[in-house]
């Protein structure tokens, strides 16, 4: 009875509290809770993690501060996971907020580095792979994604000459310089396995780009390869919630070198005059018109004007980027919106860029995959008619006794001082003349399907299109022009073809390939992977332009309103094609025996149709020493492999019809009238085929502590063969020489990268430091070349510095009467030069071999810091051994009126300051100094410099939550902070030898912010 009675009792107990425990439950399953974090590594905050719900689709990334927000439930266990690192479950427990430490793998489940065709883990590459995430280059605010490269990659030359808006681009070599030929030594760059340019992508955009340096890895890109491969991959959508992010920045410009010219008018008048009268030459002005300037009140008619602050100011820039992504476990999509607004250190530079990105990505089911991306971009870029080189011409030749108008308030624009004064004009009026405008629409869209066929072999296949639609408008005007001393009339045109000119070209690029991909492990100790494809691809170019000279007024600017009268219309179109079989096989034993095979075989119509097609092989093979049972004691190591590679690659860029003869429309005499004719005008090799490098590469990776430390090093040997080559033939031939395939070129160098990591309580921190040098040799050409101021031999770089060896100035004639003789009859304060072969003449025989032709190396480094939500991100770079020879505006005075530098009118060899490297006042054109091609030119261009310095601060979470983000992070920046060179007075960072007049280099100053919703 008892227990009957307490049974209903404990019935009517659980029916009465069944309800609320229900209640309780249930609120505790469903209720949601807002949990903020940040992710990082033993060295410092980690962006792009992935954050799931577990056993939903409930997800996120963190920021590029390691910041992330999510909405989980209280009981939930949070998934962190990460390329490269150990996955890690935390459950959230009501927590709000959370720190989550990643440790780096050391075995199998390390980085997946993107290579051709497909990815690779990283412990298992046999070849010389450099890869860069996106989060490392959104470090810096700068939206061109070459510049962004620079110092980042050992091995990898990044030259950024200019800071002209759009026309920033950079010069890109790996491993020195790949020929010498107009093949170029530019690498392959392809965007999600398609080629492309990097030119016009948002940095923003990119997941991570992959530099393939050896043949090894190249290979499998046959005879495009020849120079190294860029791998651009763009980010794709991520599974969980939606996400929203901005980032904007804006930014100030400045030039970062420039060279300070004589202002002062009276000065500048005497320099000139003292340069002509030691050319033996008449005064160019007056001892009166010097006083006039000289005593002068009135700074209107007698000034002293620097034209270089008149037409160099700050410049501007706006950038913005928004984005859209998300997805569940089958679909993920990427939306990506990009704008940039940049103005020049003038007025007259202008450019603007849009971006789209598009991305989406499905798996249908278990068998069939899908994906899709576009990028497009439209790009207006808005320059002076003469040009940015001219631009900067005319600033320097200036001089500072005229301004830009007219004493008598007119408006009218000057043309120099007086007509004494050579060819320096207004530059200032020269901007009026008119504009070229460049408008460039480029939509490149792809699609691909990868299927399983079984659960070990993948067929994949592929389709892109790049459309690339190309106008610029050239537009001129004629402006009136005065002299300043006297407003007589100078001149009513330019020197330039006024008129309009319209240009426009379309290019067309359509690829498509497929790959089988095959993947087994047997055995548990045998690894085999194996990829074969097809690919092929067809490129159509063409362009029509006119130009129309007389129009009914200067602001019609359409072709349609201009006279037919002398009007040009020209026009063309070309095509080539590429069709290729390629494949790869991998194989290791344990994962502690690696080898890999690669090869293309490329059929180009480049190419006359007997040797159209060629073999491109690679092998490479990979020791773990780490994985050796003799090392399994060291427990301080986490990696230790050794590398080597051989493989061979072609370069097809050698125009796209070499082996056919040209043939010129002539008329010629017959009998009484002019008949038209044709005839051949260029001889021909009917064997001329692509040039081929051979690359040898010897590696170590090693890696210590769980990731505290790594260190990569590598040899390589590259030989360049088969490069065009002009040969030679008689005049009586009567025809243009033959190219043919005959030269060679070696380089071989040493590449260091190391890097180091870690954290000590609040602080984390990131060091790295890549270090490349490398040696040039010219292995075979026909006979030595002498240019100007270089020399062609075989022994000896490409283009080595030929040049009279500068030992001093001439302090005395007596010491001139006790020197060789001098060609130009030198004077005291004038160069003195080393007989080389002691017969006491000074002539082209005294010329020598001088270095500095390329760097000694090359070098590039960062230091990584945060603490708390404070984040402090530097990169350097450098260049060490590097000389190049400069003259013309800047360095030779007087030309075309330009003033002395004030260094060098400070320097300048007088009587009392006798100076020893600085020759007295000289103008263009003085044979003492300017006849010889001397060391005196060849200027010292190594640099150190402070390429950028970001300074970050992560709002707290209670202050992103009021307007609803998950994150707000603000940062301060600057780029080409600090510049530490001998080079006199402009940039270092240059290309090439030649004139001073470039576009300058821009420091910049940046704010910006970067909001995650």
């Amino acid at each position: 009875m008892w227990k009957k009675s307490s049974r209903l009792v404990h019935q009517n107990i659980l029916l009465r509290t069944f309800p609320f425990l229900l209640m309780i439950f249930s609120s505790q399953l469903f209720s949601q809770t807002s949990v903020s974090g940040k992710v990082i590594s033993t060295d410092t905050a980690l962006a792009g993690v992935s954050v799931l719900v577990k056993g939903s689709t409930t997800g996120t990334q963190t920021n590029v501060a390691g910041f992330f927000t999510i909405n989980a439930p209280a009981n939930s266990t949070l998934v962190f996971s990460y390329a490269g690192y150990a996955t890690q479950e935390v459950s959230v427990k009501g927590r709000s907020t959370v720190t989550i430490q990643l440790m780096q793998l050391s075995d199998a489940l390390g980085e997946v580095i993107v290579v051709g065709y497909g990815t690779q883990r990283k412990i298992n590459l046999t070849g010389s792979v450099a890869a860069v995430s996106g989060t490392e280059l959104k470090r810096r605010p700068v939206t061109n994604v070459e510049n962004l490269l620079q110092g980042k990659v050992a091995g990898l030359q990044v030259v950024q000459s200019s800071g002209e808006p759009g026309r920033d681009n950079a010069t890109l070599r790996i491993r020195g310089l790949g020929t010498f030929s107009s093949a170029g030594s530019s690498p392959l760059v392809l965007i999600n396995g398609v080629q492309g340019t990097l030119t016009g992508i948002n940095p923003e955009d990119i997941e991570s780009i992959s530099v393939l340096k050896d043949a090894a890895s190249a290979s499998i890109y046959g005879a495009r390869a020849a120079n190294g491969v860029i791998l651009v991959t763009t980010k794709k959508g991520i599974s969980g919630n939606i996400n929203i992010e901005y980032s904007g920045n804006y930014q100030i410009h400045q030039p970062t070198r420039m060279p300070e010219f004589v202002t002062n008018s009276a000065d500048f008048m005497s320099y000139w005059n003292k340069a002509n009268q030691r050319a033996n030459d008449i005064n160019y002005f007056s001892q009166t018109e010097i006083d006039a300037f000289k005593n002068a009140t009135d700074r209107i008619k007698y000034p002293n004007f620097n034209w270089l602050d008149a037409m160099i100011d700050n410049g501007s820039s706006q950038n913005h980027h928004l984005s859209l992504n998300g997805g569940n476990e089958k679909t993920n999509f990427n939306f990506a919106l990009g704008k940039l607004d940049q103005k020049g250190l003038n007025k007259a530079f202008n450019y603007e860029r849009y971006n789209m990105m598009f991305s989406l990505n499905s798996k249908l089911n278990n068998v069939v995959s899908f994906g899709a991306n576009m990028l497009a971009n439209y790009q207006d870029r808005i320059e002076p008619v003469m040009g940015s080189s001219e631009f900067m011409l005319l600033a320097y030749t200036a001089g500072p006794n005229y301004m830009p108008y007219l004493t008598d308030g007119s408006g009218r624009w000057t043309w120099r001082y007086n007509n004494a004064a050579w060819h320096n004009r207004n530059p200032l009026s020269a901007l009026s003349y008119g504009n070229i405008r460049h408008k460039t629409y480029s939509i490149s869209g792809q699609a691909n399907v990868d299927i399983n066929l079984t659960k070990d072999l993948v067929f994949g296949v592929k389709g892109a299109i790049n459309y690339d639609d190309y106008f610029d408008k050239h537009s001129e005007r004629n402006v009136p022009s005065y002299f300043y001393s006297d407003n007589t009339l100078a001149a009513t045109s330019t020197s330039y073809a006024t008129g309009v000119r319209d240009f426009t070209g379309r290019n067309i690029l359509t690829t498509f390939y497929s790959t089988l991909n095959y993947t087994k492990t047997i055995a548990d100790d045998h690894g085999v992977k194996v990829l074969l494809g097809y690919s092929q691809e067809a490129n159509n170019w063409r362009f029509l332009e006119g130009r129309r000279t007389t129009f009914p007024t200067p602001d019609l600017t359409e072709l349609a309103a201009g006279s037919t009268n002398g009007q040009t219309l020209n026009g063309s179109s070309e095509d080539w094609a590429l069709q290729s079989v390629f494949g790869r096989l991998n194989y290791d034993f344990r994962n502690k025996y690696l080898l890999e095979a690669n090869f293309r075989y490329d059929g180009s119509s480049r190419i006359a149709e007997d040797h159209r097609w060629g073999l491109f092989p690679s092998v490479s093979a990979g020791w773990r020493l780490s994985e050796e049972n003799f090392m399994k004691d060291v427990s301080w190591l986490d990696e230790l492999k050794l590398r080597a590679s051989w493989g061979k690659l072609g370069n097809q860029n050698i125009g796209l019809y070499p082996y056919q003869n040209i043939l010129s429309i002539n008329g010629y005499a017959f009998g009484n009238a002019v008949d038209q004719g044709v005839a051949v005008t260029r001889l021909t090799d009917k064997s001329l085929k692509w040039e081929t490098t051979t690359v040898t590469d010897f590696g170590i990776d090693i890696s210590a502590k769980n990731g505290l430390i790594s260190f990569t090093a590598d040899y390589f040997n590259k030989v360049t063969d088969d490069i065009l080559y002009g040969i030679d033939i008689p005049a009586s031939v009567g025809l243009s020489s033959p190219t043919v395939n005959y030269a060679k070129m070696k380089n071989t160098g040493f590449e260091f990268e190391l890097r180091h990591r870690n954290k000590m309580g609040d602080i984390t921190y990131s060091a790295s430091f890549n270090l490349t040098t490398f040696k040039n040799e010219v292995l075979r050409v026909k006979a030595p070349s002498f240019g100007g101021t270089t020399t062609i031999q075989e022994g000896l770089p490409w283009g080595s510095y030929y040049l009279t060896e500068m030992i001093g100035i001439f302090q005395s004639q007596e010491e001139i009467n006790k020197a060789p003789k001098h060609p130009f009859n030198p004077k005291p304060g004038d160069l003195k030069f080393k007989d080389q072969n002691n017969d006491n003449v000074i002539d082209s025989k005294d010329r020598v071999v001088v270095d500095g032709a390329y760097p000694t190396f090359f070098y590039g480094g960062s230091l990584n810091v945060s603490w708390k939500n404070f984040d402090l991100n530097s990169f350097f770079q450098g260049v060490q051994g590097q000389k190049f020879i400069v003259n013309g505006w800047g360095i030779d005075p007087f030309i075309q009126g330009s003033a002395p530098t004030v260094d060098f009118a400070k320097n300048a060899w007088t009587s009392t300051n006798n100076s020893n490297t600085a020759p007295a006042i000289y103008r263009d054109g003085y044979g003492p100094v300017t006849g010889t091609r001397s060391t005196y030119y060849l200027k010292e261009a190594s640099y150190f410099r402070l390429k950028n310095l970001t300074v970050g601060y992560n709002m707290p979470a209670s202050v992103s939550r009021k307007i609803m983000a998950k994150s707000i992070r603000v940062f301060v920046s600057g780029d080409n902070l600090l510049t530490k060179t001998k080079y006199p007075a402009a940039d270092p960072e240059r290309s090439a030898s030649g004139l001073f007049q470039t576009y300058p280099q821009l420091k910049i100053f940046a704010g910006g912010v970067n909001i995650k919703f």
